[in-house]
């Protein structure tokens, strides 16, 4: 049998679906936004309410991806959405940005921020340590050494088996979800901080924020909740789909939610509001209060387990985006091969390495993503007005599972997400322009690969 006989099979249930969301979402973000946001609103109130708000763009976009994942049910996600609803070519874009950039350079971000902490651990003649092949190339740092080391590990467990990366991924955001909730739940019986930071609950009009401000917070909250599309790449493999992906994607966002409230609540009791303003370690100098002494180890490997399962999720999934593509001859042919023992995408797991390793070893990982953000943001707008577009085209009407509150719920993620576009654009509009020429280098590719289809 040869490998391009070979299907994904649906190993996956229900349970997988809702912690590899989880395990994608809830990474350092949390420990850091809180003092953006806080710098931003004027009441405690306010402070919450922006994390709610947050909780329900997920919800509402996790929802009408749910549905776009009931009509196309296969590996792939955004790839098949935007090729079906509008042009092949840009459902190609997107796969070649997230092999490109997105998904490996998230890889090696990642990567890297989980050596920063691992290495502040050990003795600073091993963090300084390097190593140089010759002046033409960039030393081998003890940072990229162990960046390159761990997504080495967790792609060789990935190529195991899909079970084997699921288990891992369970472990790994159980673990997570525990010691958040057990560091809030220690951190309210210390008696180290108090219940009067919450106080007064709702400021007056004149302390209240504008509509502007708020909406600058909640951009940093949005991106805290980013990266619960995780399980739409893989729905060639969720038992099923119908089902089991919009109750995962839903009960996730609102485990998540709550998580986050909880963890937001632990830092108000710590701090008042107006000291927690613009304090990015807001997370370590919280724990450090409550504990009463230094916890930089213990907060390192609680961002450490944070990050490993935000690594895993992202390096298994990733390849079934390739895998998607190659099917259909839109990119290299043996990234859609298939381990026949397996039934993984084993070839485009390794692949995705090669590549992950050359932006780790560059260094050119962080100045790509910067450039490509804009990019991100809008096939995410688009694939989410693709419901819309598919639905008035008629394409997979007996999808077993319709979003909720239709036009309304989706209409409303879409306003939203066309919000964030346009101030990633203006935002920032060189960058953005850059990030899609980069984008936009793919086009040769696509024809020649469809050439070679059609040969």
């Amino acid at each position: 049998m040869k490998p391009t006989d070979i299907h994904l099979s649906r190993q996956l249930g229900k349970f997988d679906a809702v912690m590899l969301v989880i395990g994608n979402v809830i990474g350092i973000g949390i420990f850091t936004t809180a003092g953006y946001v806080a710098g931003k609103v004027g009441s405690p109130a306010e402070f919450f309410l922006i994390w709610i708000l947050g909780g329900f763009y997920a919800l509402f976009g996790a929802l009408t991806y749910a549905e776009l994942a009931s009509r196309f049910p296969l590996a792939g996600g955004d790839y098949y959405y935007l090729k079906q609803a509008y042009h092949p070519l840009l459902g190609f874009l997107f796969g070649w940005a997230a092999f490109m950039v997105t998904y490996t350079g998230s890889i090696a971000t990642i990567a890297v921020g989980f050596a920063t902490y691992f290495l502040n651990l050990l003795p600073e003649s091993i963090r300084v340590a390097e190593y140089r092949f010759s002046g033409l190339f960039p030393p081998l740092t003890a940072g990229k050494s162990v960046a390159i080391l761990v997504v080495l590990m967790l792609t060789v467990v990935n190529t195991r088996g899909l079970r084997k990366g699921a288990f891992l991924q369970n472990i790994f955001t159980v673990s997570g979800i525990l010691i958040l909730v057990g560091t809030a739940t220690w951190g309210f019986s210390t008696g180290n901080g108090s219940f009067s930071h919450f106080q007064p609950f709702w400021s007056s009009a004149d302390g209240s924020a504008g509509l502007d401000t708020i909406g600058l917070a909640l951009l940093g909250v949005i991106f805290t909740y980013s990266g619960w599309t995780v399980v739409v790449y893989i729905a060639g493999e969720v038992r099923e789909p119908a089902k089991n992906i919009p109750g995962a994607m839903a009960g996730a966002i609102a485990l998540i939610m709550a998580l986050y409230l909880l963890m937001n609540a632990v830092y108000l009791y710590a701090f008042p509001l107006p000291e927690m303003k613009d304090v990015v370690d807001i997370g370590f100098r919280t724990l450090t209060k409550l504990a009463g002494s230094p916890v930089g180890g213990f907060f390192s490997l609680l961002i450490m387990l944070a990050v490993l399962s935000t690594l895993n999720a992202n390096i298994l999934s990733g390849p079934r985006i390739y895998y998607a593509m190659a099917r259909e001859n839109h990119f290299f042919r043996w990234a859609g091969e298939l381990n026949p023992k397996r039934q993984i995408p084993e070839k485009g797991l390794w692949m995705q390495f090669a590549w992950t390793v050359l932006l780790i070893y560059s260094g050119t990982f962080n100045q790509l993503l910067t450039y490509t953000v804009f990019a991100m943001v809008l096939f995410s707008f688009l694939s989410a007005v693709s419901l819309f577009v598919l639905r008035a085209k008629g394409k997979n009407k007996s999808a077993a599972y319709r979003i909720w509150g239709y036009p309304v719920v989706p209409g409303a993620f879409c306003l939203a997400a066309g919000a964030i576009t346009l101030n990633t654009f203006f935002g920032r509009p060189l960058v953005a322009l850059t990030g899609m020429g980069i984008i936009l280098t793919g086009i040769p590719f696509f024809y020649y690969w469809r050439k070679r289809r059609e040969v």
